[in-house]
């Protein structure tokens, strides 16, 4: 019987590997920095973008499994950020709105987001974003298309 030899890590792994602890990076970061998870922002943002969106809608537009949406949202209404209400023609969805004090929250957060990306990405000419945006939306495609299977 023979044994396989293990080969080194090669640079299509190396790269998958890099790019999940960039994100987690990414997120622990942006959370010590401004004490807000990128999610939280993510939230607020797309509510802003889409007043009176459904709660699933921004769970399947953000990726997000539905007790964690349903955890946020929670969350971020007892802090007065947004408000869930339910339709009297349609009561099984929730549609959700920014508060005033929402609204100023996400400004602050958006500032902050902006500073943050300004410093992780000062070394990218824009070419280079935009090839890295690029690359990066290619291999989403791809892994979504798994996932269709």
């Amino acid at each position: 019987m023979e044994v396989k030899t293990l080969k080194p890590c090669t640079e299509r792994s190396e790269l998958l590997y890099r790019m999940h602890l960039l994100s987690k990076e990414i997120s622990h970061v942006f959370e010590q920095q401004t004490n807000m998870s990128f999610t939280k922002v993510e939230i607020l943002f797309h509510i802003k973008q889409t007043p009176g969106q459904s709660q699933n809608r921004l769970k399947e537009k953000l990726y997000i499994d539905s007790a964690s949406i349903t955890r946020h949202l929670k969350r971020m209404e007892d802090q007065g950020l947004i408000i869930r209400k339910k339709q009297d023609d349609n009561k099984r969805y929730t549609y959700l709105f920014l508060t005033t004090a929402g609204e100023a929250e996400l400004a602050s957060l958006l500032l902050e987001k902006e500073t943050f990306q300004t410093k992780a990405l000062e070394a990218f000419s824009e070419d280079e974003v935009r090839a890295l945006l690029k690359s990066v939306t290619k291999m989403m495609n791809n892994v979504e298309k798994m996932e269709e299977k």
